[in-house]
């Protein structure tokens, strides 16, 4: 008993899952349409593109960073998906460019983070502006319409399950395998714990931090066509808020923002949940305006949450050196 209560407790992502088990049983109730097979469907192909995101995300808070710019990745890899089907018509050319330069835009935060040792909040903050501007300037602001056939790839299936979900249930695999099973999840965590020490037992730090930023852009990159595919085209207004909202999902999910401890479950989990809430205030009618209060105040009672946590921490650490010290000197 006490293992599992032990085993338990390192599930940082527990909270969450209760909490959308519990969101859904009360939407249960107050709807009779929540749960529908058709609703319960939406629920995930509307999480997989927030999902997707914030499994990169984890990585990148993992270490103690941030991507405030991933919204303005979601916009550039579109624009340019759609840009260069417009000119050339041509599916593996605009995939192959789109998904190199959401990689390289992600690894490029990473690289002026590590080499000119920037705050990850300000370099991406500013790239943020940059990676929009360029998408505008690409199209030049326009709404751009994508062939039919990349429909499939938001609302198509396979074997009668939804391609995002797919989609999303791959990289949700890599991202466990890479964050449990590999010697890069231990350097992920260990950079995020404590940096110095990181250094100082020779733990490749600049290429795994960049390396987590590249994967951020990357995953970014497939969400922007799952998203591009769903709406039917490029609008202006995509990518807008977004980062907010998957970082909000990895914070839920039990990530710390100090970094070194979270989770790529917790990450999916957090974006069903916001997701689960979007649901269940539309099912209510309520306006739309309160929609960014309630995840506001969610998010906000999780970071509140995750802070008490961190100085309960302290204060037990404090308490057991106090201990030591006193059987020491008795």
């Amino acid at each position: 008993m006490e293992a599992l209560k032990q085993t338990l407790s390192r599930q940082k992502w527990l909270p969450i899952a209760v909490a959308t088990v519990l969101l859904a049983l009360l939407l249960s109730v107050l709807s009779p349409v929540f749960l529908t097979l058709s609703n319960g469907q939406s629920i995930l192909v509307q999480s997989s593109v927030t999902a997707i995101m914030a499994i990169g995300m984890a990585y990148i808070i993992m270490t103690a960073g941030i991507d405030i710019s991933i919204g303005a990745i979601l916009f550039f890899t579109s624009a340019l998906f759609a840009q260069l089907m417009l000119d050339t018509g041509s599916y593996p050319l605009a995939f192959a460019a789109a998904m190199i330069c959401a990689t390289v835009l992600g690894g490029l935060n990473g690289v002026l983070i590590v080499v000119f040792r920037m705050s990850p909040l300000i370099t991406t903050l500013a790239t943020y502006s940059i990676y929009r501007g360029m998408a505008i300037h690409l199209t030049g602001a326009q709404n751009i319409p994508v062939p039919r056939e990349m429909g499939f790839l938001g609302n198509g299936r396979i074997l009668g399950l939804p391609v995002p979900i797919l989609i999303l249930i791959l990289i949700f695999v890599v991202g466990v395998y890479l964050m449990t099973r590999t010697r890069f999840g231990v350097y992920v965590r260990a950079i995020g714990d404590n940096a110095r020490s990181a250094q100082e037992t020779g733990l490749p730090i600049r290429s795994t931090t960049v390396a987590v930023y590249a994967i951020g852009g990357f995953v970014t990159g497939i969400a922007a066509l799952i998203l591009l595919a769903r709406v039917g085209g490029l609008q202006s207004g995509i990518g807008i808020g977004t980062e907010f909202t998957v970082i909000a999902a990895v914070i839920l999910g039990g990530t710390k923002l100090t970094g070194g401890s979270g989770s790529v479950v917790g990450a999916v989990i957090g974006a069903v949940f916001l997701v689960l809430i979007d649901n269940g205030l539309n099912l209510m009618n309520a306006s739309p305006y309160i929609y960014d209060v309630v995840r506001g105040s969610v998010l906000l009672a999780a970071v509140v949450v995750d802070r008490w946590s961190a100085l309960r921490g302290v204060a037990a650490d404090r308490a057991a050196r106090r201990a030591r010290l006193k059987e020491t000197t008795a």
